[in-house]
């Protein structure tokens, strides 16, 4: 599973489809709206971001990860991958299918 914050839902969507359409996720949620507290170049920052979470096999992490650093607004953008330590065996089989012509 991969956790990425993005500037706004609208960026979010766009990337999480195009995981989806180029089978790199089985699945993809957009949380609209969160608010991130980080420093940036020495200064403490709050800012409304939207989440994504993709859900796709791990064989696949390191090319949605890439692509999602290749394609993201931010200059470092927070991409994270997340071990799926367990689940529902059908619902994992599922995303399984669905990123294996990735």
């Amino acid at each position: 599973m991969i956790y990425a914050t993005f500037p706004d839902r609208q960026a979010a969507l766009a990337l999480g489809r195009d995981l989806v359409e180029q089978g790199l996720a089985g699945c993809v949620n957009v949380l609209p709206s969160m608010t991130s507290i980080y420093v940036w170049k020495g200064e403490t920052e709050t800012a409304e971001e939207a989440v994504l979470i993709a859900k796709l096999a791990r064989a696949g992490a390191d090319r949605a990860v890439a692509h999602i650093v290749a394609n993201h607004p931010y200059e470092t953008p927070a991409v994270l991958v997340v071990p799926v330590v367990g689940g529902s065996s059908d619902y994992l089989n599922w995303v399984a299918d669905g990123t294996r012509h990735a």
